[in-house]
C-alpha cells in the first residue's frame, strides 16, 4: 500500500492543530508554552487516536492496520489517563470537545470500508502522529514547567515510535 499522496494531503490539513500567529516564511511557528493550550490539543489528538483505532478494529481486514490500532488503543488509553492526572495536578481541566479537524477525519473514516478505509486510516495516523510529535516536542522543550511538561517529555518517545511504525505500514 502506498499512502504517500494522501498522507501529504492530510498532513497539510493537520497543520491547524498547531497554534500559530503571523510568522515569516522560513520561520517556525511559535512554541507551545501554555499548559491549557497543550492539554486541550493533546486531549483532542488522543481522543482521535482512540476513536479512529476503534473504527479500524471493526473496519480493517489488514492485519498490520489491526495490530497498529490495538497498540494505539492500549497506548493512548494509558496516555490519556496519565495526561488527565498531570493536568489535574497542575489545576488544569483539558477540553472534552474534540477539535473540528479530528471530528471531520472521524466522519470521513466512518463512511469508508475495506482498503479505502485502511488507506485513509493510515494516512490520518501519519498526519496525526506528525502533529502530535510536533506538539509534544514543542511543549516538552518550551512549555511552562509543570506536570504536563514532564508528561510531554516522557510521552514523546512513544509517539515517535508510533510515527515510525505507521510510516512503515504506509510504505508497504
Amino acid at each position: 500500500m502506498k499512502f504517500t499522496s494522501l498522507a501529504v494531503g492530510i498532513a497539510f490539513a493537520a497543520l491547524p492543530l498547531i497554534p500559530t500567529s503571523s510568522f515569516g516564511q522560513g520561520e517556525s511557528p511559535p512554541p507551545i508554552v501554555d499548559p491549557q493550550v497543550f492539554a486541550d490539543s493533546a486531549a483532542s489528538s488522543n481522543t482521535f487516536e482512540i476513536q479512529s483505532s476503534k473504527m479500524a478494529l471493526d473496519a480493517s481486514q489488514n492485519s498490520d492496520v489491526v495490530a497498529f490500532a490495538e497498540q494505539m488503543l492500549a497506548d493512548h488509553t494509558d496516555a490519556g489517563e496519565q495526561m488527565l492526572a498531570s493536568a489535574q495536578a497542575d489545576g488544569i481541566t483539558p477540553a472534552t470537545e474534540i477539535e473540528e479537524l479530528h471530528q471531520a477525519q472521524l466522519d470521513e473514516l466512518a463512511a469508508l470500508e475495506g482498503e479505502a478505509f485502511d488507506d485513509e486510516y493510515v494516512a490520518a495516523q501519519v498526519a496525526a502522529h506528525r502533529a502530535a510529535v510536533s506538539l509534544f516536542q514543542s511543549f516538552a522543550t518550551d512549555g511552562q514547567d509543570s506536570n504536563l511538561k514532564t508528561f510531554a517529555a516522557e510521552t514523546l518517545p512513544t509517539l515517535e515510535r508510533h510515527l515510525d511504525h505507521i510510516v512503515q505500514i504506509a510504505e508497504q
